[in-house]
C-alpha cells in the first residue's frame, strides 16, 4: 500500500508541476538576491573609491581652508550585509547599506534617504522568503485538501475503510509523502543558495533553514485539521484559501493601519524642519547664545572664542550647525522611540500569525529588518560625532588640510552581532504545529 501511494503521487504530473513551480520560483528568488547582493557590493566599493576622490579633489583645491575642506567631503558607515540578506532582502532596499555624511547636521541627512519609508515598510520583495511564506502554502493547500473528500467523491472511501486496518495511518502516510517531496524541493534551494551565494553555515542559516520549514510543517498540520472535518473538495480548498488570505493580507494591512494610528510617524519631517529652523535662524541671531548652548554641551571647546563682531568664523559656523540638531534632538528621539513600538507590536502579532513570524524572523536573522536599521542609525549617531570631535580642534586652531593624516579617514563598518533566541524563534511554531496536531487527532480517532 505504501509503495503504491509513492507511486500514485509521483505519477500525477499535476504535483510534479508544481513542485517544479516552487522549485523555479525559488531559483527565481535566489537569483534576485543574489543581484542585490552584487549590486549592494559594487556601490559600496564604488563610494570607498568616491570617498577617497573626494579627499584627494578638496584637499587639492582648499588645502588652506579645512572647514571649507570638510564642508564638502562626505564620510561613509557601511551598514554590514550579511550573505543571508539575498535571502530576505527584508528593509535595504529602503534603507541604503551605506550612508555617508559630512560633519556638519546630522538630522538631514540622516532623513534624505529615509524620509518616505514608513509610508512604504508594507512593501515585499520577490526573495525567498517571498516564495516560502506566499508560494510554498499555495503548493501545500493543493497537495492535503482533497486527501479525504477526493476519496469519497470517487466512492472509494468505505472501501478503503474495509481494506485499511488503520485510516489514519493511511492518511498521515499521504500527508507524510507530499511532506517529504515539499522539503525536499526546500532543501535543495536552500543547498543551491548556500553555494551559490557562498552564505556560510553558520547558526543563523541553520535557524533560517529551521524556520522555514516549521513554517512548512505548521501548513501541513492546518491542512490535516482542515480536511481532518470531511467536508467537499471545494469547501476544503476555500477555507483554505481563507485562511491563506486572511493571514497574508487581511490581518497585518488591518494591523498595520492600527499600528500606523497608534504610533503615528511624523518626526522625521518635524527633525528635519526644526534642525533647518534651528540653524538658519542663527545667522539672524546673535552669536553669543549660539556659543554658550555650544560650550555647554562641549565644555572643552571654550578657548575656541567668537566675537560678537566677527563676520565669519568656522567655529561659529559648526557650532551653529550642531545646535540644529541640538534643537531636533526631541523630535528624533521621539521618531526613534515610535519606530520601535511599531517594531515591538509586530513582533507581538507574529506570535499569533505564522507567516509574520516567519518574514520577521529571517529578516532578523538576515539583518535586514527594522531593529537592524534603528541600531544602524543610532551608531551612524556616533559615526557622525566621533568625525565632528576629531576635526573640531583642528578646524577651530585654524590648521590647514596637510594637518589631517587622510590615509586614515576610510570607510567604516558597523557590525551586529547578537545571541540567537532560539526559544522566541521556535515557540510560536510549535505551539501551533501542536495545537492543528491535537485537534486533528480527535477528528481523525472518529475515522478508525
Amino acid at each position: 500500500m505504501n509503495r503504491y501511494l509513492y507511486i500514485q503521487f509521483y505519477r500525477n504530473k499535476a504535483y510534479i508541476i508544481a513542485l517544479l513551480f516552487l522549485f523555479m520560483a525559488g531559483m527565481m528568488a535566489i537569483y534576485t538576491g543574489k543581484k542585490f547582493l552584487d549590486r549592494n557590493e559594487d556601490i559600496i566599493s564604488k563610494s570607498g573609491a568616491f570617498q577617497k576622490e573626494s579627499i584627494e579633489r578638496n584637499t587639492k583645491f582648499h588645502k588652506d581652508d579645512l572647514g571649507l575642506v570638510l564642508y564638502y567631503i562626505k564620510f561613509n558607515l557601511v551598514n554590514e550585509t550579511p550573505r543571508l540578506a539575498a535571502l530576505n532582502i527584508g528593509m535595504r532596499d529602503l534603507n541604503p547599506s551605506i550612508q555617508g555624511v559630512t560633519i556638519r547636521n546630522l538630522e538631514e541627512q540622516r532623513y534624505n534617504s529615509d524620509f518616505y519609508n514608513p509610508a512604504n515598510a508594507a512593501v515585499g520583495n520577490f526573495d525567498f522568503s517571498f516564495v516560502i511564506v506566499f508560494l510554498f502554502p499555495l503548493v501545500i493547500v493543493a497537495f492535503c485538501y482533497n486527501l479525504i473528500s477526493e476519496e469519497e467523491e470517487r466512492g472509494t472511501w468505505k472501501l478503503l475503510s474495509v481494506q485499511s486496518g488503520n485510516l489514519q495511518k493511511f492518511l498521515d502516510h499521504k500527508i507524510l509523502i507530499r511532506l517529504s517531496a515539499v522539503t525536499m524541493v526546500y532543501l535543495a534551494l536552500m543547498i543551491i543558495a548556500s553555494l551559490w551565494i557562498k552564505i556560510p553555515s553558520d547558526l543563523y542559516y541553520i535557524a533560517f533553514v529551521i524556520s522555514g520549514w516549521l513554517y512548512i510543517l505548521f501548513w501541513f498540520t492546518l491542512c490535516r485539521w482542515v480536511i481532518s472535518f470531511r467536508k467537499s473538495s471545494a469547501q476544503n480548498a476555500l477555507i483554505l484559501l481563507i485562511v491563506w488570505v486572511s493571514i497574508n493580507f487581511i490581518i497585518p494591512m488591518s494591523s498595520n493601519i492600527l499600528i500606523q494610528k497608534i504610533y503615528p510617524v511624523h518626526e522625521s519631517l518635524k527633525a528635519v524642519m526644526e534642525q533647518r529652523e534651528g540653524y538658519h535662524n542663527k545667522w539672524d541671531e546673535a552669536k553669543r547664545p549660539t556659543m554658550e548652548k555650544f560650550y555647554k554641551a562641549y565644555p572643552q571647546y571654550r578657548n575656541f572664542t567668537v566675537e560678537e563682531n566677527d563676520t565669519f568664523t568656522w567655529t561659529w559656523y559648526y557650532a551653529m550647525q550642531h545646535m540644529g540638531d541640538l534643537e531636533s534632538a526631541k523630535s528624533a528621539e521621539l521618531y526613534t522611540e515610535k519606530m520601535q513600538k511599531r517594531n515591538q507590536a509586530a513582533t507581538y502579532l507574529g506570535y499569533l500569525l505564522p507567516n509574520l513570524h516567519t518574514q520577521l524572523t529571517e529578516s532578523h536573522l538576515a539583518k535586514t529588518d527594522m531593529s537592524n536599521q534603528l541600531q544602524y542609525a543610532s551608531s551612524l549617531k556616533k559615526f557622525h560625532e566621533k568625525k565632528r570631535l576629531f576635526f573640531y580642534p583642528l578646524i577651530f586652531s585654524g590648521k590647514n588640510a596637510e594637518s589631517v593624516n587622510w590615509a586614515q579617514q576610510t570607510i567604516e563598518v558597523f557590525s551586529l552581532s547578537e545571541h540567537l533566541k532560539w526559544f522566541q524563534l521556535l515557540l510560536p511554531y510549535l505551539i501551533f504545529i501542536a495545537l492543528f496536531m491535537i485537534l486533528s487527532q480527535n477528528k481523525y480517532r472518529k475515522l478508525c
